[in-house]
């Protein structure tokens, strides 16, 4: 039996796509494991620190977005 390298299902040797997932089966990279699952808690962890960097990032973008038009508004009043 091969394990899919999609969604980790076991699937038939002679199978040409995963029951589970649909994903084509190669027989060669099937049978090897992969380094870190979706779901396991390195790959969370990474990806939870990639989203707080980009919400940090943006947060930093709409406050310059802010400052910039309070900024065009005092302009304006003044002219």
């Amino acid at each position: 039996m091969l394990t899919c390298p999609q969604c980790n299902a076991t699937v038939p040797e002679n199978a040409a796509h995963c029951s589970n997932c649909g994903t084509t089966i190669n027989a060669q990279a099937a049978s090897q494991p992969q380094a870190a699952p979706q779901g396991s808690p390195d790959n969370l962890s990474a990806r939870l620190q990639k989203a707080l960097r980009r919400t940090e990032l943006l947060s930093y973008a709409a406050a310059g977005l802010g400052i910039a038009i309070l900024a065009v508004l005092i302009g304006i009043a003044f002219v």
